[in-house]
């Protein structure tokens, strides 16, 4: 077909014309441009959409364990709670990790480039825990230093410091160690393979 534009002779299967006229104003599609390092913010709906599901999975667990404890008062085994909590928001997780490479995003994709150059946008099983591995380390990193700091803070109120430490948490979290943990996943080098984030534009 050729561009009203520029009169340029494409095929019929090109959304958008060199010269950047749309050719398909009425299908919606996107273009790859270039290999891009992920903004702070595209780090941060990387991990989102890996993690909200989970974050959910977590509050719902925990307040069926809290079993209607009072708010002011930590429940007997609170740390045993806080513990299988943080494992139920791991472990959803690391099964949802293959949304890493298979979301859509609105500015950028990961793909996968395998060593024969070929590019997926699948992983296999182990190589999803490869990945996840690196985005949890962080995020443990985040937890054990929280952990610590709440064992040593002499608070009038138990409850109300574990309350504003957990919040302080969930905000590290999602706003630093995750975009980290995505980031080192990114930059990893795997046994085959390697992820490549890239720039994508809406026509």
């Amino acid at each position: 077909m050729d561009c009203p534009r520029c009169g340029l002779l494409t095929s019929p299967e090109v959304l958008r014309c060199d010269c950047g006229y749309n050719l398909a104003p009425d299908r919606i599609g996107y273009v790859p441009e270039w290999q891009i390092d992920l903004a702070w913010r595209q780090k941060v709906a990387a991990f989102w959409a890996i993690s909200w599901p989970a974050y959910i999975g977590n509050l719902v667990l925990v307040m069926l364990l809290m079993n209607g404890s009072p708010v002011d008062r930590l429940p007997p085994h609170a740390g045993l709670i806080s513990f299988t909590g943080q494992l139920a928001f791991f472990g959803i997780q690391a099964l949802l990790t293959i949304r890493l490479v298979r979301k859509n995003y609105r500015t950028f994709r990961v793909m996968v480039i395998r060593d024969d150059g070929s590019q997926s946008r699948s992983l296999s099983m182990k190589e999803i825990g490869r990945v996840w591995t690196r985005i949890l380390w962080p995020q443990l990193a985040l937890a054990l230093s929280l952990t610590l700091l709440l064992i040593l803070v002499n608070a009038n109120s138990e409850a109300d410091a574990a309350r504003r430490l957990g919040t302080l948490q969930d905000w590290l979290r999602f706003l630093v160690a995750g975009p980290y943990g995505v980031k080192t996943a990114l930059r990893g080098r795997y046994p085959g393979f390697r992820l490549q984030a890239y720039g994508y534009r809406y026509i």
